[in-house]
């Protein structure tokens, strides 16, 4: 009996320990990121970026895990009228590898998980003439990104400039999404197509006609 108790003792302490480790290293973490952001929220992890390009115009919400690899750009340009913006929502997940680039806007939701090797981005390069040398071509078109809520991009998807994935959209693996879809809508493919969406009264995913789907 003795025994018991003496052991549920040193869990209980091991469990303090634990937590006051946990603790000290969100604080080392957060002092050391919170001041070179636009914003970095209380819990949240940076494991080991691969490019930061200036994260004063980027605000990471609480709770949020980007991990190793990551490249966050928030790209200034002659041709942009307004400042880049990069923001990523309370509780959103991005794993390895994975790239958001911004010369306008990329807005990023709450609670969305971003498998690794994912591509996010608002603007691509223009077309240059010919003649011109594509590696000196400087223009660039863009147009906000927005990624609402509850999103889950699939591994090495591409989520192009202009589109806006309403709450809960599922992207599949190795999708290109050219155009903006409706909460709950499942696509894949290259053009990404839609190929169902949850129905809110059944409370279940349905397959979307062959009709529809090459909409």
């Amino acid at each position: 009996m003795r025994e018991a108790v003496r052991l549920r003792q040193q869990h209980s302490i091991a469990r303090k320990i634990a937590g006051a480790c946990r603790a000290l290293s969100y604080a080392v973490h957060y002092v050391r990121w919170r001041f070179r952001f636009a914003e970095f929220g209380w819990r949240s992890r940076l494991e080991a970026p691969d490019v930061l390009t200036h994260p004063k115009h980027i605000r990471i919400g609480h709770h949020v895990h980007i991990r190793k690899g990551a490249r966050l750009e928030a790209i200034t340009s002659t041709d942009a009228c307004e400042v880049p913006k990069i923001e990523i929502g309370d509780g959103t997940s991005v794993h390895l590898y994975s790239h958001i680039g911004a010369v306008s806007r990329v807005q990023i939701g709450r609670d969305v998980l971003i498998a690794g090797h994912v591509y996010i981005t608002d603007h691509d390069h223009a077309l240059p003439e010919p003649r011109l040398s594509t590696t000196r071509n400087a223009v660039l078109i863009a147009a906000p990104t927005c990624i609402d809520d509850h999103c889950w991009l699939g591994e090495g998807c591409m989520i192009l400039k202009g589109v806006h994935l309403g709450q809960g959209c599922v992207v599949g693996a190795n999708a290109v999404v050219t155009k903006s879809f409706p909460p709950y809508s499942a696509v894949v493919g290259i053009p990404a197509r839609l190929v169902s969406r949850y129905d809110q009264a059944r409370k279940e995913w349905v397959a979307v006609g062959s009709e529809q789907m090459h909409e």
